[in-house]
């Protein structure tokens, strides 16, 4: 792994089963944001999520992986397509910022999400990917769309899901199944 820039000033938080040592050269920070939620009213489930930057349903630590997981050889699924694996860019650092919650049901203030935004940006990092899959939203009326323009222009590239809806004329999916689907891009 390459040394960590001066610039980058992600850091560790304690928290349920996450100390600063789980952080690594691989690894170089971990934060969570919580506050909006906590002063909604919801709390956040002992029994489906840390009270933490650590990830318990693992949808984050596998966008990460895919990003930017470090060659592992050997990899194979049961057995199978055995290889090495690694994510896009191998050498690069990672951040992980939570913002999504689990409590009753998976819960989101915007205010968490803006919050680990701006702190991503103070904290010197180049790219910021949210794999949120909020509700579609007219991004005139976005406020996370609109934050994003705040880190495009200190020079952070971002990536955010397109969502999880499927089935419209906004989606490309071609398969040699479907010769009549509509594709659009943005």
């Amino acid at each position: 792994m390459p040394p960590v820039l001066e610039r980058r000033k992600s850091k560790g938080e304690n928290g349920t089963a996450f100390s600063p040592s789980d952080c690594n050269r691989k690894l170089i920070g971990a934060r969570s944001f919580s506050r909006g939620l906590l002063a909604s009213g919801k709390q956040i489930s002992k029994e489906d999520d840390f009270e933490s930057a650590r990830d318990y349903h693992s949808h984050g630590t596998h966008k990460a992986s895919i990003a930017a997981g470090s060659y592992v050889l050997g990899a194979s699924h049961f057995g199978y397509a055995r290889g090495t694996a690694r994510g896009v860019a191998p050498s690069a650092h990672v951040a992980m910022y939570k913002v999504l919650w689990s409590t009753s049901t998976v819960e989101i203030a915007t205010s968490d999400v803006l919050t680990g935004m701006d702190q991503t940006i103070d904290d010197g990092l180049d790219i910021m990917s949210l794999s949120l899959a909020l509700p579609k939203t007219p991004y005139f009326e976005d406020v996370i769309a609109i934050a994003s323009l705040s880190a495009i222009d200190k020079g952070i590239v971002v990536v955010c899901a397109a969502g999880n809806e499927g089935g419209s004329e906004h989606n490309i999916q071609r398969s040699t199944m479907d010769h009549h689907s509509r594709c659009w891009y943005y």
